[in-house]
């Protein structure tokens, strides 16, 4: 698409009110970009547009200068797609309501990829939504799947932490400004993200703060992936409307059972009523995308004892800390140490540092 229509979409996206169906309705039309910006009262009378919405494009187009506000995203290496790009995600085309501009900051190639886990959940999580996370997302990540988040405190801001801590692929998705992260504590993060994911908004810069982007904001989130994973929410949680706007576009929801005691956790257990996929293993996840979880094969290893076995299976799913192989595999912890020595002795694993163990073989 040349230069001068991706501007003019921006323009056209910029004026309030107009939305994407009216956008594709002109475009459907009139074919052609700069054309429909300089139409004129007549020919949108002649095809049936009302008088209202007519003197309403007419007026407030010509008050809008695309051209600077396009140089001004440029020059903070902010690059604008729209619906009719090529840079467009798939399964975001595919929504009822997909966005018709979007502001990026860092690695566009992500958009390309062909799996997406959209991972949410709450701003208050404890141990158990803590190691979901850190159990099957990071799983999934290792096994290229893209992870999509909104950069909210809590379980989102955590997907995208021990994403990037794998070496994984994520994408934050804002609410607000694209150089303004909401919380503003999650700047720095958004910078870590940028390095080598992708930010995402609907919103550019100096758009204004408005509480009703962010449930907006969570189509996109359900919209851009294959399935919703909901790691722990309560009944009033924004997660939910997460996971609703992705059974809406027929889309996989997925929870781990919560504790039926935990009001943090009613949510995913009402989702599970409804008929979400439960989770209980990283595989439940990974058949989504026809993704096999190649475990290092048992059957040739003499094991010394039936702890090393346990270990072993547990650093199947990628290197662990020492803290996380003792809560994994339920051991006392003089007892992992010593196993770990032994281990790494006989050749099993190895110590990365920093007290981090992986399999050998």
């Amino acid at each position: 698409m040349e230069l001068e229509h991706k501007k003019i979409l921006l323009g056209l996206f910029l004026i309030p009110n107009i939305g994407f169906k009216k956008v594709k309705k002109l475009f459907d039309i009139f074919k052609d970009w700069e054309k429909i910006w300089n139409l004129n009262y007549k020919e949108l009378i002649n095809n049936r547009f009302t008088e209202n919405f007519t003197n309403y494009f007419i007026n407030q187009k010509s008050k809008i200068d695309y051209n600077t506000i396009w140089e001004t995203h440029e020059k903070q290496n902010i690059k604008i797609i729209n619906y009719f790009s090529d840079d467009y995600p798939y399964l975001l085309k595919q929504i009822f309501s997909p966005p018709l501009v979007l502001f990026t900051k860092g690695n566009l190639e992500l958009l390309k990829n062909k799996n997406f886990l959209s991972v949410v959940g709450s701003r208050k999580f404890d141990s158990y939504g803590k190691s979901i996370v850190e159990k099957f997302v990071t799983i999934c990540a290792r096994k290229n799947i893209t992870i999509v988040s909104g950069l909210a405190n809590g379980i989102d801001s955590l997907s995208h932490i021990e994403t990037l801590k794998t070496k994984g692929e994520t994408i934050a998705v804002l609410g607000s400004d694209i150089t303004k992260p909401s919380p503003l504590s999650n700047l720095n993060l958004a910078k870590q993200i940028e390095k080598s994911g992708l930010i995402i908004s609907e919103y550019g810069i100096n758009f204004p703060y408005k509480k009703q982007n962010f449930p907006q904001r969570n189509r996109i989130i359900a919209g851009l992936s294959q399935a919703t994973f909901v790691v722990q929410a309560g009944m009033k949680s924004g997660a939910l409307i997460t996971a609703n706007f992705a059974l809406s576009e027929n889309r996989e929801v997925l929870t781990c059972p919560g504790n039926i005691f935990n009001k943090n956790q009613d949510g995913c257990n009402m989702l599970i009523k409804q008929g979400a996929k439960i989770i209980t293993d990283v595989n439940d996840i990974l058949e989504i995308y026809n993704i096999k979880d190649n475990q290092k094969s048992q059957q040739k290893i003499n094991f010394l004892s039936e702890n090393h076995k346990i270990i072993y299976k547990i650093l199947l799913d990628g290197p662990l800390k020492v803290d996380k192989i003792i809560e994994y595999s339920r051991l006392n912890t003089n007892i992992v140490m010593s196993n770990l020595t032994e281990m790494e002795l006989s050749g099993l694993i190895k110590n990365l540092g920093g007290q981090i163990y992986e399999l050998k073989y």
